[in-house]
């Protein structure tokens, strides 16, 4: 299915501008969505490219706190009376904890923050869609448009 992708971008930006933002008190993998049905977490900052005092590279992992990166899931029963988005399993290991993403259920949506310029670049909707998940394009916008009258209309 075609989809209209300026669309999509401006109903997750809805999502995103409306989020408990404090760019001072940022934590990895905390759900910071203004709306029950949505759950949205910061998931890190950019890698960093630059040149030591020397002229020599450097990589930093993370090291890029201009560029935000933001992880929003939308739930197959986001538009269900009174649902609340659940709990996701979190694993913890010695590189630290990851969150286990359930694609039956849901869609995991992609975003950069570019904190210099105020600018957001969503990542595309069928880059998250695979065969593993029970949504496609057209369930995706339909519980998009549905959570826009919901809050935004």
């Amino acid at each position: 299915m075609e989809y209209d992708y300026v669309r999509f971008e401006q109903l997750i930006q809805n999502l995103l501008e409306d989020m408990y933002y404090d760019p001072d008190d940022l934590t990895i993998g905390e759900d910071i969505s203004h709306i029950p049905e949505v759950k949205i977490i910061f998931d890190g900052y950019g890698d960093l490219e630059d040149e030591d005092e020397d002229g020599e590279y450097r990589y930093t992992e993370g090291g890029n706190t201009n560029m935000e990166s933001y992880a929003i899931f939308l739930h197959k029963d986001s538009l269900t009376e009174e649902f609340v988005f659940p709990p996701h399993d979190v694993y913890a290991f010695t590189f630290g904890s990851m969150l286990q993403h359930r694609p039956k259920e849901e869609v995991c949506i992609y975003a950069w923050h570019d904190v210099e310029n105020g600018t957001w670049d969503i990542l595309p909707l069928e880059d998250r869609l695979s065969e593993d998940n029970s949504m496609n394009e057209e369930d995706v916008m339909k519980i998009l448009e549905g959570l826009y009258v919901k809050y935004y209309a």
